[in-house]
């Protein structure tokens, strides 16, 4: 039990260290779009092309990636605020190697810690002295103020669309208020659960079409994972689709867009987890002033 515990920490220390890890944030319009299973199945498609890969699950109603690969927190954020643990009891071990850093609600009160408590907040994340190549942030709900901040921060942020009128819509709405409200100008489009390859062409392209010319952004289209029962019947066993049926249409999928995601541009600004925190502690600060305002 005890090299086990050791393991996570160790794991945890070599997870970020390296310049120019990428963080990418997962979102979605609305409940049920595919987000969190899009999070796990990414993470370990880039775990098996040699990637290191941390997820932070920041839902706080057990829906979130710990859910999805059968994984039990212990302990949140706000417990290593509170002083109940540190932060390096709080990892916990997914399929290949990929490391879950469940948040819970422990970021929703950030822009109201005193400076103090951010600093040391900071400072105990950038102390972990670890290396990551990729970040993926499963975000909590869109329309929640306090999940913003890890949006904010992110080097990059993936919208999740499923197919249908409403889905689209509240998809369009999401990235206008991070646009209006938040300054965001690019982001990546990953339609989910689509029938053809045609019709996800063409979703994308109208999708792409309208928030360039109404909202002035830029939406790089990722690809799309296809309707596949094989999926959801990964989700019902609480693993990746990746890991139970390597022959599937999805699994092929996941791989495709892990090696698009490798061709990225490493970002240079982040810099360290301690910088990522510094950027999510100051998006706090801009939500919670403009949730007064």
């Amino acid at each position: 039990m005890d090299k086990f515990v050791g393991d996570q920490a160790a794991g945890l220390r070599r997870l970020l260290g390296q310049t120019g890890f990428q963080v990418i944030t997962v979102m979605s319009g609305q409940q049920g779009a595919g987000k969190t299973a899009a999070t796990v199945n990414l993470a370990v498609a880039l775990a098996r092309s040699g990637r290191d890969v941390l997820i932070i699950d920041q839902d706080r109603h057990g829906r979130g990636a710990c859910a999805t690969l059968g994984l039990t927190p212990r302990f949140d954020v706000s417990d290593v605020l509170a002083g109940r643990c540190t932060l390096e009891s709080l990892i916990l071990n997914g399929p290949d190697n990929v490391q879950v850093l469940p948040i819970g609600g422990g970021f929703t009160r950030l822009g109201r810690l005193s400076e103090r408590d951010q600093e040391w907040l900071s400072q105990s994340f950038n102390s972990l002295q670890c290396g990551v190549d990729v970040v993926l942030v499963d975000m909590e709900e869109a329309t929640d103020p306090d999940a913003l901040p890890l949006g904010l921060a992110a080097s990059e942020i993936m919208v999740v669309l499923p197919p249908g009128n409403a889905a689209i819509t509240q998809g369009y709405t999401l990235v206008k208020r991070l646009v209006q409200n938040f300054g965001k100008r690019r982001f990546r489009l990953l339609l989910n659960r689509m029938t053809s390859p045609e019709d996800a062409q063409a979703v994308a392209h109208n999708f792409a079409y309208t928030a360039e010319r109404y909202l002035g952004v830029s939406i790089d289209y990722l690809g799309y994972i296809p309707l596949d029962e094989r999926l959801t019947r990964a989700g019902d066993m609480r693993t990746s689709v990746v890991e139970a049926f390597p022959v599937a249409q999805s699994t092929s999928q996941f791989r495709k867009l892990a090696d698009g995601l490798l061709r990225w541009p490493q970002p240079s600004s982040l810099g360290s987890v301690g910088g990522f925190m510094q950027r999510v502690i100051q998006g706090g600060r801009l939500v919670e002033a403009y949730r007064r305002g």
